[in-house]
């Protein structure tokens, strides 16, 4: 465009090149972009969610090697040893160290087994409800219409009638079997996936990436497996973790109304409706028990806070 001047060594003389393009100005989200964070999942792990990661895993070893850490059957009756108290008060005996129940059957025995009740029922009912809630959620948020608002008409219907009155009525019809309580448990908490998977469905269809992989011609299995549900599965975890409680309780409610798990299996919340009318003179047959279900639930509530502070990226940021 210029011609060279002549002379000057070392480039001198040459005149600066004119910009060949107009400046352009760049936002500064682009220059000034939020640093990550570095912290790994556990560096953020708090004093509280230590130890009920501790007393969850103390909980699921137990119910593990049951066999090997109970001091006798939990079947086994001594009628001999009938309501004696626990070790470390005046009667009792080492060879019991919690006591035993009104018909002799050793309460730590029973306890560690119903340990494996409790957390069966527990998993299996979140694995059911979470499955059978977050497809049909999937289904309402994505085909909407009639068929989404029937599903979600059959959400709203169940949550609007009392599902423990519905249970107590079912089991009275069909009979109690750990298989029912465990559906049952299951169907109880399907709305709340449903609900929650439509909302985020909803979401996620108005997101840019996936109506561009709509407008490539992407198939509804495509868009659906590669690009909806993956951003699901955080969420999910998170509700299928918090869930359990209610349906470790759920179970312990049945069993203390004696509509759960049938004697002689060992179930806390059977051990606790037994022990109810010997609070006076035997009280460790119902405390326990008790403890035990408290200590398990309030551990899985916590794990549940910690692992949707991990998983949400809104308070991830804010820790960051």
């Amino acid at each position: 465009m210029f011609a060279p001047r002549s002379g000057g060594a070392g480039g001198e003389g040459y005149p600066r090149q004119p910009a060949l393009l107009p400046a352009i100005a760049v936002p500064s989200t682009t220059l000034l972009a939020r640093p990550r964070s570095h912290r790994r999942p556990l560096a953020r792990v708090t004093g509280v969610a230590w130890t009920a990661g501790v007393l969850l895993l103390l909980i699921i070893l137990a119910a593990i090697l049951a066999p090997l850490l109970a001091p006798h059957s939990p079947y086994s009756q001594e009628l001999l040893a009938r309501l004696s108290p626990p070790a470390w008060l005046p009667g009792g005996s080492w060879e019991r160290p919690l006591g035993a129940d009104d018909l002799g059957r050793d309460v730590l025995s029973r306890l560690l087994y119903g340990s494996r009740v409790s957390l069966v029922v527990g998993l299996s009912a979140a694995l059911i409800g979470s499955v059978v809630g977050t497809l049909l959620g999937l289904v309402a948020g994505y085909a909407g219409g009639l068929l989404g608002d029937l599903i979600m008409l059959l959400g709203d219907a169940q949550l609007a009638l009392p599902f423990l009155v519905l249970a107590i009525g079912l089991i009275a019809v069909v009979g109690p079997s750990l298989g029912v309580l465990i559906v049952l448990a299951g169907v109880s908490g399907w709305t709340a996936y449903a609900r929650v998977t439509r909302g985020l469905v909803l979401g996620l269809l108005e997101q840019e990436f996936v109506l561009a992989a709509r407008a490539l011609g992407a198939s509804t299995p495509r868009l659906l497996l590669h690009h909806v549900v993956p951003n699901l599965i955080s969420t999910v975890a998170v509700l299928a973790t918090l869930q359990l409680a209610s349906v470790i309780l759920l179970e312990s409610t049945l069993s203390f109304l004696g509509l759960g798990v049938q004697p002689p299996e060992p179930s806390w919340g059977s051990m606790l409706g037994a022990g109810r009318e010997y609070l006076n003179t035997a009280w460790w047959i119902s405390v326990f028990p008790g403890l035990a279900l408290m200590a398990t639930i309030l551990a899985v509530s916590l794990g549940g806070d910690w692992l949707r502070d991990v998983l949400d990226p809104n308070l991830r940021h804010e820790q960051s």
